[in-house]
């Protein structure tokens, strides 16, 4: 238990330290710059956060949380619903699992925490389905699946976190 607790806190710590914007590029070790998938939000808030679930067994998957992160964001992006820019708020979570192919299964695909708004949940379920499959998992990983969280914030405040959530995340900072 305290090794795949001191794994996530790792990784929580590598992705929080990268350099993200909230303004649609991201920057990559390489200095490359991934292009946007769709229009941005111009107005609102939007932060989302990653968390890896399962035990990394001592691998490293930095570069690949990474790269999830920044595909499900750009897809993220592209079906923002317009309320966003007028500020709509709300915060979501979902829940998905990634095959060593890369693949999301449908029925993987699980929305944890419901913003109450319908558009809001949806755009993120959007987002994670367009972004797959993603690439392969490290073949040093035997497990047959890892599990990932992540969190979707439109224009919630960064200080004002649900009440009670107690899970770390990497988030976007503003």
């Amino acid at each position: 238990m305290f090794i795949q607790t001191a794994a996530r806190l790792f990784v929580l710590t590598i992705l929080v330290s990268a350099s993200f914007q909230t303004m649609g590029t991201v920057a990559l070790p390489n200095g490359g710059v991934p292009q946007s998938g769709g229009p941005i939000p111009k107005h609102g808030q939007v932060r989302c956060g990653l968390e890896m679930l399962t035990d990394t067994a001592s691998i490293d998957f930095n570069a690949y949380l990474r790269t999830v992160y920044v595909s499900v964001r750009q897809n993220w992006y592209a079906v923002m619903p317009s309320s966003v820019e007028a500020g709509q708020r709300g915060v979501n979570k979902v829940e998905f699992r990634v095959m060593p192919d890369g693949k999301v299964p449908e029925d993987f695909v699980k929305m944890t925490v419901h913003s109450g708004k319908e558009e809001l949940d949806r755009a993120s379920l959007v987002a994670i389905r367009a972004a797959a499959p993603f690439g392969h998992l490290p073949e040093k990983f035997s497990q047959p699946f890892i599990a990932l969280r992540i969190a979707f914030f439109y224009n919630m405040p960064s200080n004002k976190h649900q009440k009670g959530d107690s899970s770390k995340s990497t988030s976007d900072s503003d």
